[in-house]
Order: structure tokens, then C-alpha cells, then sequence
């Protein structure tokens, strides 16, 4: 989680370097890491609890997706190899589907667009409409360089632009398609929510945006006697079951509870790290026990990895909204920043 936090002699390193949550290397990070605190009489005070939280919900109405629709953009002869070889990563990553390359060019000529006005906010919601896609991909040429360029239908904003030279292809393209991923990971997820519930859900955090090596606290409340989870979803893709944990074994909260993370009585706290970037918190209440995420143990941490996420997630997500009644469940999220000193 990039240099190592001084903290006094209470803190505990493993093996001399701090761990991270992902990949469990020394000194990478995966947006937060944890320090083990021993048990004396010395010991640094427990994490702050959560003050001033900042308060947020979900977004409601949004329709879940098994994959994104993308058109691909003709922009020269020049580019088809590479256009060519960019669908065929996409459509191997499962989460998309490429739109046929024919009709995306009689959209075109239908509305006769000059391509230099794709991120326009007409251009984009019309051949989105046309083509019913969520998104568009344009490979550009300016000199000896290349541009690959993501534009969301209905913000028309561009979501992701990277550049490469040739034959430096692959690694922009990996990275394109790991957002789309991760993107539509975050969309469904965000758009969970009941259109109705009789459970309030209450998730705080100390911040909106931590430095690094900065503290991280979270606190959860619910309205209910119910069940929860607590899902971190990070900036690099990575997700991790932050609720329940080995230390919180159990997922019941109790109507009026708090729920800290860290509960400042385990022994670890959390600090911001890299990957720096934007993290999605998740906190899903429900009256009816289900084993929703399985995970896999982070050695030497209470938490768990979602592995596979997309898929583990998405099952999670389906199973609420067909096997409970939507006035017993809810959910809230806030999204914060991390980022360098």
C-alpha cells in the first residue's frame, strides 16, 4: 500500500513489508491496506470512529445488464486491423456484445455524421438510439500515434481514452475492455435498489476523499433487525466482502446498531493506497439470510475476495430482486476518492 505507515512500535508488519488485499504482494496496494495492531499496553489508539459522515443512496430505475451494447467506429481503412482485432477482445471478455459493422455504418450515413463529432451531446444519444447501444468506440490515427476512445450514449461523455503507437495495441485495448467490465459491474450494482422498502439503510464514511495512507472508516445502520453485507469494489476491478468478515463472523445487525469497519476492537486498520481512483462501497440489508457472495480468505486479513466478481456479484444481485419481497430489503453506496499525496 506504497511506503510503509509509521505508526509506533505497536504496529505488526507482515514480514516486514504491509500486504496488500488483492494480491497479497509486498508493497502493492489495492486502494487500501491493513495493519495488524498488537495487543499491549502501548498500543496506538483505535481507529477514529466515523464523524461528519457523508451520507448517500443509490440510484434507482436502472435496468440490470448481462452486457453493454457497443457499436465500433470506422474511422479509416488503416484502422480495421485494428478495429478487428479490439472486437474480437471484446466479445471474448463475455460482457459485451459488438454490434454487426454494417448496421453501424448505415446509422452513420443515416444521419450523416461527421466523425470528429462523436463525444457531441446530439451525436452520440442519436446513433446510440439508432444502434441500441450504451456505448461507442472510435480508433483514431493522429501522426504515429493511435487513440482509442470509449463515449457513453447517454452523457455522451468520453469514459476511457487511451493512446498507443503501433503495435503497442494489446495493452490499450486489455485495459478498455477491463473497464467495460468493471463499468457494468458498478451500474448494476448501483441500480439495486427496492422500489419500495420498509428497511432504512444508513452508510457513512469518515470522508469523501482520503490521501494516501490517510485512515478509512466506514459506518453501517439499519432500521431493522436484518442481515448484512458490505462490499468494497475497487478502481483496479478488484472486490472485496469488507461485511461479514472473520472477525464479524456473522452478518445479523440488530435494529439502531452501528456497525464500524473497522470495529476498532480486531486488531487492523485500514489506510488508502494505491490503486488510487474511485471505490464503490455497497451495503446490502436484508430480512432473509442468504449466502449472497461467496469469497475466498486474504490471508492475514479479516476480509475476503470476491473472485470472479462480475459473475458472483450478478448472481448475488438476481437472487434478491426473485427470492425477497422489495419492502424486505434496501441498500445505500457512497463512492470516495483516493489519490496521491
Amino acid at each position: 500500500m506504497g511506503s510503509l505507515l509509521s505508526v509506533r512500535n505497536s504496529i505488526l508488519e507482515f514480514v516486514g513489508e504491509r500486504y496488500s488485499l488483492s494480491k497479497m504482494k509486498p508493497i502493492t496496494a489495492i486502494g487500501f491496506s491493513l495493519v495488524l495492531l498488537l495487543s499491549c499496553a502501548t498500543i496506538s489508539p483505535p481507529p477514529p470512529t466515523v464523524q461528519n459522515k457523508e451520507i448517500y443512496t443509490t440510484n434507482a430505475g436502472v435496468e440490470f445488464l448481462e452486457k453493454y451494447q457497443v457499436a465500433i467506429l470506422d474511422s479509416s481503412d488503416r484502422a480495421i486491423p485494428l478495429e478487428e482485432e479490439l472486437k474480437d477482445l471484446l466479445i471474448e471478455s463475455g460482457k459485451v456484445t459488438v454490434i454487426d459493422r454494417k448496421k453501424t455504418a448505415d446509422a452513420l450515413n443515416e444521419i450523416s455524421l461527421s466523425l470528429q463529432g462523436l463525444a457531441d451531446k446530439e451525436n452520440a444519444p442519436k446513433i446510440g438510439k439508432l444502434l441500441s447501444a450504451q456505448k461507442l468506440i472510435q480508433i483514431k490515427e493522429s501522426g504515429r500515434k493511435w487513440a482509442v476512445e470509449l463515449v457513453d450514449v447517454q452523457t455522451s461523455k468520453i469514459d476511457f481514452n487511451r493512446s498507443f503507437v503501433d503495435g503497442g495495441s494489446q495493452k490499450a485495448f486489455q485495459e478498455l475492455v477491463g473497464f467495460l467490465s468493471r463499468n457494468l459491474l458498478l451500474r448494476n450494482l448501483s441500480g439495486l435498489r427496492p422500489k419500495q422498502s420498509s428497511i432504512k439503510v444508513s452508510l457513512g464514511s469518515s470522508r469523501k476523499l482520503y490521501k494516501n495512507n490517510d485512515p478509512v472508516s466506514f459506518e453501517v445502520k439499519v432500521s431493522e433487525d436484518c442481515y448484512l453485507y458490505l462490499i468494497l469494489l475497487q478502481s483496479d476491478g478488484e472486490s472485496i466482502l469488507l461485511f461479514p468478515n472473520d472477525s464479524s463472523p456473522s452478518n445479523f445487525a440488530k435494529a439502531g446498531e452501528t456497525i464500524l469497519i473497522p470495529d476498532g476492537k480486531s486488531g487492523y486498520i485500514l489506510t488508502a493506497g494505491e490503486p488510487f481512483g474511485s471505490d464503490m462501497i455497497k451495503a446490502i440489508a436484508s430480512k432473509k439470510s442468504l449466502n449472497l457472495f461467496d469469497s475466498t480468505p486474504v490471508p492475514g486479513t479479516p476480509f475476503g475476495k470476491i473472485v470472479n466478481p462480475f459473475d458472483v456479484i450478478s448472481r448475488g444481485i438476481k437472487k434478491i430482486n426473485t427470492e425477497i419481497r422489495d419492502e424486505d430489503w434496501n441498500t445505500a453506496e457512497i463512492t470516495i476518492q483516493t489519490e496521491a499525496d
